[in-house]
């Protein structure tokens, strides 16, 4: 089992050329993009032969574990440094990168500010993909998606373009509401394999049941460097949610909750002008917040058989795990939700936080 890494041109998706870096740590995170940086040492003429396929945002480089890819990030910077003759590529997770520097107003002209769209009638996960869609059509815009079907519902939302949106504002303001479904990019090879495509996954990730099963307990586990880290920085008993407005027409409302000790927060939400969409916006932040945050942590060896099918290796997917004897955490089956993977080609093992 091995990884293999490529680059993939961001003009036509295709043109995949191998690549031999010295090293490359790669990972995904449910909702959010990460930046990686890899090496590559040009005293190898293989290795230099290829560094024109390295250019930044002409470039995305894809990490591939037996025939899976894991990780494409888009190239936005390099380091050279002529004693060493090393090159420093600093990539990105490319579809979180490109909807934050997309603009989802179709004019983007001195016109834009008069643009307006509104969605009605549908769900919010058919929502995010009407604006995925707005950020990724039109001359050099293109990206290969692959869409779930639309869901109809009772929600809308309205954009217009003196607002200055990105892509990423407006995904970000919706996965904040409470019951706001979670969003990945998934990519994978094409039909013909010869390029790239990502498919934007929308609410429950985790549809067919995948799980992977750890004990941590028993003899030779392929479960190792199990953590927890609880966190109450971002714990709240009051959330103030601000809409459209400013002065004394700025439109608010607030969602609370009890508490011994009162924490309280302002959240922005500017492109909101409903009460009751401020509502959620307000009760959605406060429920991400009113608990202290648990989060696990462990690496498991990719050899290992618990690992059935490494598609099934991503954001989402249900890690089903089982400690017993510890001093800090109970004895017990737990199920938790992969929340982020990472890796590096220096390794078979995969870091996996979980909540």
């Amino acid at each position: 089992m091995s990884y293999r890494v490529f680059t993939v041109s961001t003009a036509t998706w295709k043109d995949v050329v191998e690549i031999k870096p010295g090293k490359a740590p790669w990972g995904r995170l449910l909702g959010e993009g990460k930046g990686f940086s890899s090496e590559f040492v040009l005293s190898d003429d293989d290795v230099a032969a290829t560094v024109g396929k390295l250019t930044p945002i002409d470039r995305a480089l894809i990490i591939d574990f037996e025939g899976v890819i894991m990780y494409c990030g888009l190239i936005t910077d390099d380091d050279y440094t002529q004693d060493t003759e090393i090159l420093d590529v600093d990539h990105t997770d490319l579809m979180w990168h490109v909807m934050e520097y997309r603009q989802i107003a179709q004019t983007r002209t001195s016109a834009m500010p008069a643009w307006k769209q509104t969605y009605s009638g549908l769900e919010y996960d058919t929502i995010i993909k009407r604006i995925v869609q707005l950020a990724t059509t039109g001359t050099g815009r293109t990206i290969p998606m692959v869409y779930e079907a639309d869901y109809t519902g009772g929600r809308s939302r309205t954009y217009n373009g003196y607002n200055a949106d990105s892509a990423l504002d407006a995904i970000e303001e919706i996965m904040d509401l409470e019951n706001g479904p979670d969003v990945d990019f998934r990519p994978r090879w094409n039909a013909a394999r010869d390029g790239v495509e990502f498919i934007l996954r929308t609410g429950f990730m985790n549809p067919d049941g995948n799980m992977i099963e750890i004990d941590f307990s028993a003899d030779q586990s392929p479960g190792k460097s199990l953590k927890r880290k609880r966190s109450g920085q971002e714990r709240a008993t009051q959330v103030i949610g601000i809409g459209e407005g400013s002065g004394v027409d700025m439109k608010v409302r607030v969602a609370g909750s009890s508490g011994a000790f009162a924490m309280e927060r302002a959240e922005q939400a500017k492109n909101i002008k409903d009460g009751t969409q401020l509502s959620e916006f307000a009760q959605g932040e406060l429920s991400t917040r009113a608990n202290l945050i648990a989060q696990y942590s462990c690496d498991i060896d990719m050899s290992s058989p618990a690992i059935k099918s490494f598609w099934d290796l991503q954001p989402g997917t249900t890690l089903r795990w089982h400690i017993t004897g510890d001093k800090a955490i109970s004895d017990g089956w737990r199920e938790s939700t992969i929340i982020e993977i990472s890796g590096d080609l220096e390794s078979n093992f995969v870091h996996i936080e979980m909540q």
